[in-house]
């Protein structure tokens, strides 16, 4: 497997011109506002850009992430494609730069793309109703290439099912289906706060 490294998703919003969020206020991505709150988002990123010094970083900022280019050789791309095929049905995109596999409301698996090259790849798991075959195939398929997954937050998560579950668990996608009402009552009284 050959990882070619670069600065890809940052040339994208530097070239795109990278708005704030409506939501937070901070930099959108692409992401920030298709996510349903039953959702449990992680990224794919190779294991070598979470080491320092040989060791695995508990947590990296957004910048950091952002700042991780993930290309694939041709060769790892079709392995890739096929393994995601064995994982969930490809559907039509939206966009040309952009491929999903699954269902953008439940679970789906998405790759977006900068020019030819993969800039990156998002699980988004429907915490709801959890498959953990597919969490098992997305473990299966990190370690295949090397990889570890990441948060949105920036925890970093081993590629193994016990700890992408225990992760999942403690989550706000969790949270939220546990008892809608009162995260939605959390959020009200964080707005008035001002947090």
């Amino acid at each position: 497997m050959s990882w070619i490294w670069g600065r890809g998703i940052k040339a994208r919003h530097i070239l795109c011109g990278r708005q704030k969020s409506p939501i937070c206020g901070r930099p959108a991505s692409r992401y920030d506002l298709v996510m349903a709150a039953w959702q449990f988002v992680i990224d794919l990123i190779p294991a070598s850009s979470a080491r320092v010094a040989g060791v695995t970083a508990a947590r990296m900022s957004r910048e950091q992430l952002d700042e991780i280019d993930l290309c694939f050789s041709n060769a790892d791309a079709e392995v890739l494609f096929a393994r995601l095929d064995t994982l969930l049905t490809e559907k039509k995109s939206w966009s040309a730069s952009l491929r999903i596999w699954g269902d953008e409301k439940t679970d789906d698996i998405q790759v977006g793309f900068y020019g030819q090259a993969i800039e990156d790849i998002q699980f988004r798991l429907n915490v709801g109703d959890l498959c953990l075959p597919l969490v098992g195939g997305i473990c299966d398929l990190a370690r295949h290439f090397d990889c570890i997954l990441a948060t949105r937050d920036g925890a970093i998560i081993q590629p193994n099912r016990e700890a992408v579950v225990r992760t999942i668990l403690q989550s706000r996608a969790m949270q939220f289906v546990r008892d809608p009402h009162r995260f939605l009552e959390e959020a009200i009284r964080l707005d008035r706060e001002g947090a």
